[in-house]
């Protein structure tokens, strides 16, 4: 399918994910690459779970639901599977890499735009925090914290940020 159409995969299925819409969002087949990439280390579920530091459970969800990647686990987390799984991030999520290479964005860039929005325009932290849908006080002051959203967080608010998500994700992917 390539980066571009499951990014879009993505874009289409999280508002509907987060919505009380009946329809099931369709994501990437995320929980067959983390099963192959698992599979190809040669580790079990139950050592995966174990060198992540996790219970067994937490790590079956990513094998059995495409969601999970992208709704529940950490940006952070995420990092550390990839390394774990020896399979790049954005592989494991698009299939493969974008091409060209996405220009990384530093979570401190995403905090200084949502400042300069908040300012820009006269809105209260906590007014902006409303338009993402996350409480953003913490992120203002400690943008490395945004890794420790899941990345349906992390796009809400780079959204109310005008920063591409994905290029936040290749700043985390990057290490």
């Amino acid at each position: 399918m390539g980066f571009a159409a499951e990014r879009e995969l993505v874009e289409r299925a999280l508002p509907i994910s987060e919505s009380a819409d009946a329809r099931d969002p369709v994501f990437p087949p995320v929980a067959r690459r983390f099963l192959q990439a698992r599979e190809a280390v040669g580790l079990t579920r139950e050592e995966v779970a174990a060198r992540w530091g996790q219970p067994p459970s937490m790590y079956w969800d990513l094998e059995f639901h495409d969601d999970e990647a992208f709704t529940v686990i950490a940006v952070s987390d995420l990092v550390i599977l990839a390394a774990i799984l020896r399979t790049p991030l954005m592989r494991l999520l698009f299939g493969e890499e974008p091409s060209p290479p996405l220009a990384a964005v530093p979570y401190s860039d995403v905090a200084r735009r949502l400042r300069a929005r908040m300012e820009d325009e006269a809105i209260a932290a906590d007014d902006l925090s409303e338009m993402a849908g996350w409480e953003l006080a913490e992120y203002l002051d400690t943008p490395e914290k945004l890794a420790e959203l899941p990345i349906c967080g992390l796009r809400s608010i780079c959204h109310v940020a005008g920063v591409d998500w994905a290029a936040a994700l290749a700043t985390a992917a990057r290490g």
